[in-house]
């Protein structure tokens, strides 16, 4: 589904590499070896970062299973925009799930000539996030590799072990040479489409009523309730528009369809795809 999804929203997409599987189950796909255990995360991408590497490439973008493009991609900086800027000596991240519309993040958010970029902070803990972003290959594969097996324990050697444990690499010898070289895109200045100014303007009056609205509430009726009203919109809130729309949390949670993504799709009356995504969930369970 991921691969379709791109084909139709991100029709001038580079390559695609399927890592992690032993078999090619997609025909416009090429398989990349997998030398390691179906378990370690880590490991197959350590290995196909390298695999890239020695085939010529020096950046790639790296995007999981569940996180197809949600809406119409911006090709021109997906495919131009965001690789120049990732020329600039010591840029090893550039994450697609960018520093506005109410997401974590922090550091410096840098000038028009870099398209507002945020430069993460190298105390910031998620700044090697798992959402889709482009990254240097070298970077990619230093990191995975400064991440040994843990306590003989394969959960060290997860996905999300690597977003947990990568964010505290910052002093590591092997690593000195990308710090600060972790960056955020400014999702609302990067959106395709002929609409994109109305997006942007909706999407930003949509952030600053709701957080206006729970400082009225929280000050009058309470947390709870804040807290109340906040989860209802919790759907509506994760999902993030920019140069490749994403959820994020993605299309599953622990195995299973992420039921704020349901809701997501549901409110905006996606129906067809939503059946798909619950035909594709339902295929594996069988």
């Amino acid at each position: 589904m991921t691969v379709d999804l791109l084909d139709r929203r991100w029709k001038d997409h580079p390559p695609i590499f399927l890592c992690g599987a032993s078999t090619a189950f997609i025909s416009q796909v090429e398989v990349l070896p997998l030398r390691e255990s179906s378990d370690d995360w880590i490991g197959i991408t350590a290995s196909a970062a390298n695999t890239l590497l020695k085939k010529g490439y020096r950046k790639c973008y790296l995007i999981l299973e569940d996180h197809p493009p949600l809406a119409i991609c911006n090709e021109r900086d997906l495919n131009e925009t965001l690789p120049n800027l990732m020329d600039q000596p010591g840029a090893a991240y550039l994450g697609l799930y960018g520093w506005d519309q109410g997401t974590l993040s922090a550091g410096t958010v840098l000038s028009s000539a870099y398209h507002y970029l945020q430069q993460q902070s190298d105390t910031f803990q998620w700044k090697f996030s798992l959402h889709p972003a482009l990254w240097n290959l070298e970077a990619l594969y230093d990191v995975t590799e400064a991440l040994p097996l843990l306590e003989n324990s394969k959960i060290t050697r997860s996905a999300w072990a690597f977003e947990r444990r990568s964010g505290s690499l910052s002093k590591t010898e092997s690593l000195l040479r990308w710090q600060g070289g972790s960056y955020r895109v400014f999702g609302a200045g990067m959106l395709a489409g002929k609409y994109r100014m109305i997006r942007a303007l909706i999407r930003g009056l949509y952030f600053y009523s709701l957080n206006a609205l729970l400082w009225i509430v929280r000050k009058v009726l309470g947390f709870s309730v804040q807290d109340r009203i906040s989860d209802a919109m919790l759907p509506e809130k994760l999902f993030f528009d920019g140069p490749y729309p994403l959820y994020w949390s993605g299309v599953l949670q622990k195995g299973a369809l992420n039921r704020n993504f349901e809701k997501f799709l549901l409110k905006g009356k996606r129906m067809d795809e939503l059946e798909e995504i619950r035909r594709i969930i339902n295929s594996f369970d069988s």
